[in-house]
């Protein structure tokens, strides 16, 4: 792989060795960023969005620590790789980093060799999970059981074709229309939830609403946002599903045919921080279950001791190994050895589709 065009931050207040690396990089033919301090570095990496971060520890204003924190926060750069350049070659450096989710470290003095594979690996793995997230992206939207969208600055950037099924109108007259041309009801105070989401007031939003058909026919819809940035646009991505009939709306007594496909949006969201590229869902599958049918035969079949539960209760808020080790008191390899026998007892392959099946399943509360 090749550092071809690829965006590289240096943030480093020493200016001899900023200028010795970005110039080795620079010749390797990647684009190069640099900040000289870490509050520079954190707008810097807002502002262009690179591929990789190179940051030293210590230096004034924001040291590396601060830096990664206030990146990780954000959602545009929280899934950047970051590696650390340091004098400190002591453990407790390195576990301080690597707890915080840090990819990956560079000891002063810099070995150019070194250097080069180390970011090469880097920028290898990230291509190669952005890969996989699109993977997990396009099975999503396309499900035929629910409709897909992302909306942002008042359009439906994007709608698949169930979204455009279940309301009778395609993205182009979704596009030329306003949300109170289709929307029947209280329409003043939907608009407004969805609006309050849009601006990340509210990090989700959950609605029953009519709508008006194209044949100008009512039909109802379960609808679900989450809040979220899309190349720093304010957007909303949720999915929704037909009800039926007014009766069943109102009762609440409706199969949606994808079950729990919100909290899977959410749980997508999060997984995206993942580092292991082989986590990937097969959605389409798992959500095309009999959920009524199954939901309490796979409870009976899967017997999960109590420690067991503390643990998937664990992974599926996103902790890693080294977090619920020192949680609950236990070694790597014991978090392990049970990570191994839930995978076998629920015949998933990997985290990933463990987490969704847990969820589909309601194994474990996830709500905690």
């Amino acid at each position: 792989m090749e550092m071809q065009k690829k965006k590289i931050l240096i943030i480093d207040d020493y200016a001899p060795l900023l200028e010795e690396i970005s110039s080795f990089l620079n010749y390797e033919g990647a684009k190069i960023y640099t900040a000289n301090d870490g509050a520079e570095g954190v707008q810097m990496a807002i502002q262009v969005i690179p591929d990789l971060i190179i940051c030293d520890i210590e230096m004034p204003k924001m040291d590396g620590y601060e830096v990664f924190k206030a990146l990780e926060k954000i959602p545009s750069t929280s899934c950047i790789p970051f590696i650390f350049l340091t004098a400190r070659a002591q453990p407790l450096d390195f576990r301080k980093g690597l707890l915080l989710g840090v990819d990956d470290y560079l000891t002063k003095p810099i070995d150019l060799d070194e250097l080069i594979l180390t970011v090469l690996k880097r920028l290898e793995k990230n291509d190669r999970y952005k890969k996989a997230n699109e993977e997990i992206y396009q099975t999503i939207i396309n499900n035929p059981l629910a409709g897909f969208y992302i909306y942002h600055s008042g359009k439906f950037a994007f709608t698949n074709q169930k979204f455009e099924e279940i309301v009778g109108y395609n993205k182009n007259e979704l596009n030329n229309m306003e949300l109170k041309d289709i929307i029947l009801g209280d329409t003043k105070n939907i608009i407004n939830q969805i609006c309050q989401c849009l601006k990340g007031i509210h990090n989700t939003v959950r609605l029953k609403v009519s709508v008006l058909d194209k044949e100008k026919k009512v039909k109802f819809i379960d609808t679900y946002g989450k809040s979220i940035e899309i190349e720093a646009n304010k957007s909303i991505i949720g999915s929704i599903v037909s009800i039926g009939d007014e009766k069943k709306a109102t009762k609440g007594e409706y199969q949606s045919g994808a079950p729990e496909i919100d909290e899977i949006i959410e749980r997508l969201i999060a997984l995206s921080k993942e580092e292991t590229v082989d986590e990937i869902i097969n959605i389409q599958q798992l959500i095309a279950f009999d959920q009524e049918t199954l939901t309490e035969k796979i409870k009976n079949k899967v017997n999960i001791t109590k420690r067991e539960k503390e643990i998937l209760e664990l992974i599926c808020k996103g902790m890693t190994n080294n977090e619920i080790a020192e949680k609950l008191f236990i070694s790597n390899r014991t978090v392990d050895n049970h990570r191994a026998k839930l995978l076998e007892k629920t015949e998933t392959r990997n985290t990933a589709e463990l987490v969704t099946f847990v969820i589909i399943n309601k194994l474990v509360d996830v709500t905690k």
